[in-house]
């Protein structure tokens, strides 16, 4: 018989071998693993201060002047962090003026953000209208410039016509050129004349500045010295009798003077009758061109017509640039005013999110339900008003 203090149980029942690694030798492995995952952790913020911060913050936009603003600010801090059993009178005023100017930022962002979507109600009925002056300005400029084109093609068509009349009649256009030319230098003298006869008039009258007599009485001599026909006894009198005005010359001087303005009067009229048969000449060359005549005139009315039709254009493209910057200058107005729309929307946000913060504040109690000793109702804390009566100062 054996015995089992002999034969020992491992003798025939071997343990499990366990191949393990050395210690030394995986340690460095979990060190680099553990270093590489470990993430750093930021530490969650306490959610009282949270709430707390979120109402200074709002409280810090009050329309308060700076003395009172710093109070309250002082205030609330100190108040908002407190459960309500241990508030004091003093804290559970600060909590109804902190209540009260927070409605009242959430009631004013609430107006203005009313405000603001009343503002973009009717932007597209008023964009409609301005879109329809564009369509109506282009519509406008299309039609000017058909006018224009059909304009300039009739001139283009007469101008071609009338060329065309002018080689057929090129010499009797060559004579009529030389009648228009006399007329030309008969209007160019008479123009001369009565000139001098005006400059003559005023120094008789009296009306020439003195310190401008002496020039005026230069050329008046100089253009009678070169005239054909004046007398030169008599030109040699009047540079000292036109010095002064009519009222003092003598009997002499001014039948001197008026001389030399019966001689000018006397000029123009012969050359009015000299303009009169160079424009009998021009008429007589014009009788045999009586087709390049009307070419002319018709192609003078078609020029006159492009004129007037490129001035329609003119005017039909400046109100097309105006319609279209009104839709612009619209377009830039409605951006800002939905600009001004998301923030009033973010000024409400964040005064709804103030009084929502504040609420869980007010709310904040020390009693809790004891699950231990087995009190399974929770108690209720009770609701502060919010109504009452705030400070002036605040």
């Amino acid at each position: 018989m054996v015995c089992l203090a002999q034969v020992g149980f491992f003798d025939h029942n071997p343990p499990p071998v366990k191949h393990t690694m050395p210690r030394h030798a995986n340690v460095a492995t979990k060190k680099a693993s553990v270093k590489s995952t470990r993430k750093p952790v930021s530490k969650p913020m306490d959610p009282v201060a949270a709430s707390v911060k979120s109402v200074l913050a709002q409280l810090q936009k009050c329309a308060l002047q700076d003395s009172a603003l710093e109070i309250l600010l002082t205030s609330a801090t100190v108040t908002l962090p407190l459960e309500q059993e241990n508030r004091a009178p003093m804290h559970e005023q600060v909590m109804t003026w902190v209540a009260q100017h927070l409605h009242v930022q959430e009631q004013e962002a609430a107006l203005g953000l009313a405000k603001a979507n009343e503002s973009l109600s009717s932007i597209d009925a008023e964009r409609a209208q301005l879109a329809a002056a564009v369509a109506k300005a282009q519509e406008g400029r299309d039609s000017a410039e058909e006018k224009l084109k059909s304009a300039t093609a009739v001139t283009v068509e007469r101008l071609a016509a009338l060329d065309a009349q002018r080689e057929v009649d090129a010499a009797g256009v060559a004579a009529r050129r030389e009648k228009e030319v006399a007329v030309e230098a008969v209007l160019k003298v008479r123009e001369s004349v009565e000139g001098i006869q005006a400059a003559l008039s005023e120094l008789m009258g009296g009306t020439v500045e003195e310190k401008q007599v002496k020039k005026q009485v230069q050329k008046v001599c100089t253009f009678l010295k070169k005239a054909e026909g004046f007398d030169s006894a008599l030109l040699s009198t009047l540079p000292p009798i036109l010095q002064k005005p009519a009222s003092a010359m003598s009997q002499f001087e001014q039948s001197a003077a008026t001389a030399a303005v019966d001689w000018l009067k006397a000029r123009i009229a012969k050359l009015n009758e000299e303009l009169g048969g160079a424009q009998a000449a021009v008429r007589e060359a014009e009788t045999g061109l009586t087709t390049l005549v009307g070419l002319e005139k018709s192609h003078a009315e078609a020029t006159a017509a492009e004129e007037a039709a490129s001035q329609a254009v003119s005017t039909a493209v400046d109100a097309l640039e105006a319609a279209e910057k009104a839709v612009s200058d619209f377009d830039a107005a409605t951006e800002e005013r939905r600009s001004e729309r998301t923030v009033a929307e973010g000024t409400l946000a964040e005064a709804k999110a103030a009084v929502s913060e504040f609420e869980k504040l007010r709310m904040r109690s020390q009693k809790v339900v004891d699950v231990e000793m087995g009190d399974a109702e929770a108690v209720q804390p009770t609701a502060l008003p919010v109504e009452m009566a705030c400070d002036e100062t605040m």
